[in-house]
């Protein structure tokens, strides 16, 4: 790879205590040199002209649909969604047709990986056969191979000697499980949060408890055997108050949560951005909105925010869910569950910065700086940082850019996002990742 300087940066990085207008000098898709003023003659030059640069972004949770049903996304267009949106890292989850649950299909998947993504992608494989809740995979066999990690999201590994069996086989290897947290017998058919909105739509409700209590099962899991735990998509405030209580215990958990659940309540289920009168009788929703676990009030939503604050939540991840626009145009019961959330992730995170509800420092710490460290301890992957030696993946921003957003400008197969004509703000200008330009804004 090309050796080139990056100039006149304005180079932001929490955990390496940076934020100032320097240089970077990479070779071999590596940073080299960090400084004030890098002048080394009849090298190629990149002129930042002092916009924000961060490590690239990590989101360890999206579904590419590939293999299985790539009319909605496969992992050429959904890595190119994702270098839109300034990710230079991603982990797919094992939901696709084949189930990833053994070599066989990995290695085939492998090949489709090096040969279609722009960006680094990295697999998990399913907890057990076929996501079936049955049988474990052969996890020795698989983390030998290399996956980052096992999930068998959107479901919940419900039986729970079969659960703890696994996390002591993935403590053995030195990998996690991604748990998605719903207890099926709670879920009772439901698709929007259990409030008066589920009522007054006349929708089944989904209540916070069916999240709640597979958390509080898994800690007792944890707490009992000195296991780690990852739990997916945290959203109501009764989970983040046992997660608090368990990590002051001492159990190791990481938690993520999305930017929808960050970004919006479950007022927009209305297909409105804002509270809603108490005086319109609306019955109309909008499908995009659909989302397991689902959009929860406002004050859920807060709470999130002050849970990133105070360490009890520990990244940022999309649940990048593309869905065809077919499969959304359809009542709220039938349309299926997901938000397209890879290109607009990091501006609805900036959106907040500018709300005054995040700052810039924390969204580079939860959507790079944490999941680089995660996958440091698991891969000894350098990446998430600005710093010498590790990967030369950076996200490029105008940070103060406005947009609205537009259907016509998604580079994924699926336009499924409920902030379509809303206002952003906070721009991907351009993703380098390994030392190479990905995307640039045109």
């Amino acid at each position: 790879m090309k050796k080139f300087i990056i100039k006149n940066a304005k180079i932001i990085d929490p955990s390496e205590n940076l934020n100032e207008i320097s240089d970077l000098l990479i070779d071999d898709g590596k940073i080299i040199q960090i400084s004030k003023n890098i002048d080394i003659s009849n090298l190629e030059i990149i002129d930042l002209n002092k916009k924000t640069l961060i490590p690239g972004l990590i989101d360890l949770h999206v579904h590419y649909r590939d293999p299985g049903e790539t009319y909605k996304e496969n992992i050429e267009s959904g890595s190119k969604s994702s270098a839109k949106g300034g990710f230079t890292t991603v982990l797919m989850m094992a939901n696709t047709t084949p189930t990833m649950d053994c070599v066989e299909v990995l290695e085939k998947q492998k090949d489709i990986i090096n040969k279609n993504a722009s960006i680094r992608v990295l697999q998990t494989a399913s907890v057990t056969v076929g996501r079936k809740g049955e049988k474990l995979v052969d996890i020795d066999a698989l983390s030998n191979y290399g996956v980052v990690g096992f999930s068998d999201d959107g479901d919940v590994v419900e039986n729970p000697e079969l659960f703890t069996k696994g996390l002591l086989k993935a403590k053995n290897n030195n990998k996690l499980i991604f748990q998605h947290c719903e207890d099926t017998d709670l879920i009772n058919n439901g698709v929007i949060n259990d409030s008066p909105i589920s009522i007054r739509l006349g929708l089944n409700p989904r209540s916070s408890e069916a999240e709640s209590k597979i958390i509080e099962r898994d800690i007792k899991i944890a707490k009992k055997n000195k296991y780690s735990l990852y739990f997916q998509h945290i959203s109501s405030k009764k989970s983040i108050e046992l997660i608090r209580n368990a990590k002051k215990l001492g159990i190791n958990i990481i938690a993520e949560v999305t930017p929808h659940h960050l970004f919006m309540n479950e007022l927009w289920t209305y297909g409105l951005k804002g509270n809603v009168p108490e005086f319109l009788n609306l019955n109309s929703y909008d499908t995009n909105t659909r989302v397991n676990p689902p959009l929860r009030t406002e004050e859920d939503r807060k709470e999130l925010i002050s849970a990133l604050k105070d360490g009890t939540i520990n990244l940022i991840a999309t649940d990048h869910a593309p869905h065809s626009q077919g499969d959304k145009l359809n009542t709220f019961e039938d349309a299926p569950a997901g938000i397209n959330g890879a290109e607009l992730a990091l501006s609805t995170m900036l959106t907040l910065v500018n709300n005054e509800e995040l700052s810039i420092q924390e969204v580079i710490k939860f959507m790079s700086n944490a999941p680089g460290e995660l996958l440091n301890k698991i891969m000894n992957l350098k990446v998430g940082k600005i710093k010498k030696g590790y990967e030369a993946d950076f996200t490029i921003i105008d940070e103060s850019k406005s947009f609205i957003v537009s259907k016509k400008t998604f580079l994924s197969k699926s336009i499924n996002s409920p902030l379509i004509n809303s206002e952003l703000f906070g721009k991907v200008y351009m993703t380098i990742y390994g030392g190479k330009i990905v995307y640039k804004e045109h």
